[in-house]
């Protein structure tokens, strides 16, 4: 069930919940037309995060004492007090650290890794510790902050020739996967996923199954079963209108295949799996001459093995993110809108047959 951001919000690409309840949004502003645009007052600042305080019932926008406004690409909130978002600054000349330590009342600017021109995702373990994919306009690497932003260690760069390296998902047991894609001809890209197995200290290119369309997102449902989504679509300069695409691995990240099953979703974007078994998708789904897409959603209950096409309702943009901080129920964004996903239970009897059943837990340090 979607509706309206707050009045104002632009483009919302990232979702973030500390618990059930308490969830942010986080995206850039909202172009000013300038033919439009009054000349004697100031133009009101265009918010860059959201927040509901009830499960996704209800969002306000939260105000930044920032002037231009940044744009924001990635949060994590590790409690419903404590988030980190990180993006660009509004003069668009450098990477942006914002965090909040009381809920969201105020934001204050941090430190940013030392060469970071923009970081695009952030993954908190928890109170103190947090990783950043950053790029100093050349290649992307991770920093580490063992004090929720106030210093970064530079750690390792991902693979050469990783592009668009997107959100950052990070296991207890120290597995990092980030989607992307290494170009291929002009225009065109080959989908890729980095992993690493120390936190992000280091990190190596997965084997990605030759001809795969870009990848969005991954996770990991168990320590060797992991998951990523994205289009049949390899364009990279703009939008063409696709299927969805699903890779599987079994060994962690390392390896990857695709899992034969339909895609619920044409261009998918994000996955959440809050269980072994559970998982939600979101992404657009394309219907006319020429094609129009709207926001759309899928499910699976045996772990990624099948999934199903949800109904939806007031989706009219693509949903780009979604986090999942129960097995009951999920929140998705996407352009100036955002979402409550109800999941379903999956059947007692059924297990996934693929992987182990070790839920594998969000991080706690390394």
């Amino acid at each position: 069930m979607g509706q309206p951001a707050p009045a104002g919000t632009g483009q919302l690409d990232a979702v973030s919940c500390g618990n059930a309840t308490h969830c942010w949004a986080v995206g850039s502003p909202a172009p000013v037309n300038a033919s439009t645009a009054p000349t004697t007052t100031p133009v009101a600042p265009s918010p860059v995060i959201d927040a509901t305080t009830d499960g996704g019932k209800t969002w306000v926008a939260e105000s930044l004492a920032l002037t231009p406004t940044p744009a924001l690409a990635g949060i994590s909130c590790p409690d419903a007090n404590l988030c980190m978002a990180v993006g660009l600054n509004g003069a668009g000349s450098a990477g942006i650290v914002l965090v909040t330590r009381d809920g969201g009342a105020t934001w204050t600017a941090a430190s940013v890794p030392t060469g970071a021109v923009v970081l695009t995702s952030v993954d908190c373990a928890g109170t103190a510790d947090c990783t950043a994919i950053a790029s100093d306009g050349t290649t992307f690497w991770s920093a580490h902050s063992t004090d929720f932003g106030g210093t970064w260690t530079r750690d390792g760069s991902l693979p050469a020739g990783l592009e668009d390296a997107g959100a950052l998902s990070c296991a207890v047991d120290g597995t990092c996967l980030v989607t992307g894609f290494t170009a291929t001809t002009a225009g065109h890209g080959q989908g890729a996923v980095a992993v690493s197995i120390d936190g992000g200290m280091t990190w190596s290119a997965a084997t990605v199954p030759a001809g795969t369309g870009l990848l969005q997102s991954a996770t990991c449902t168990t320590v060797t079963t992991c998951l990523a989504v994205g289009t049949t679509s390899s364009t990279v300069s703009a939008v063409v209108p696709a299927r969805g695409a699903i890779l599987s691995s079994d060994d962690g990240g390392h390896t990857w295949s695709a899992t034969g099953s339909p895609a619920p979703v044409d261009d998918m974007y994000g996955i959440a799996c809050p269980s072994p078994l559970i998982c939600a998708v979101v992404g657009t789904d394309w219907t006319g001459t020429p094609a129009v897409g709207e926001g759309a959603v899928g499910r699976s209950l045996d772990g990624g093995l099948t999934f199903s096409a949800s109904r939806t309702e007031y989706t009219p943009l693509a949903l780009t993110a979604v986090a999942c901080p129960t097995t009951a129920g999920c929140i998705a964004v996407g352009g100036n809108t955002v979402a409550h996903l109800t999941l379903p239970r999956p059947p007692r009897a059924r297990t996934a047959t693929r992987g182990t059943s070790t839920t594998l837990p969000r991080r706690v340090g390394r």
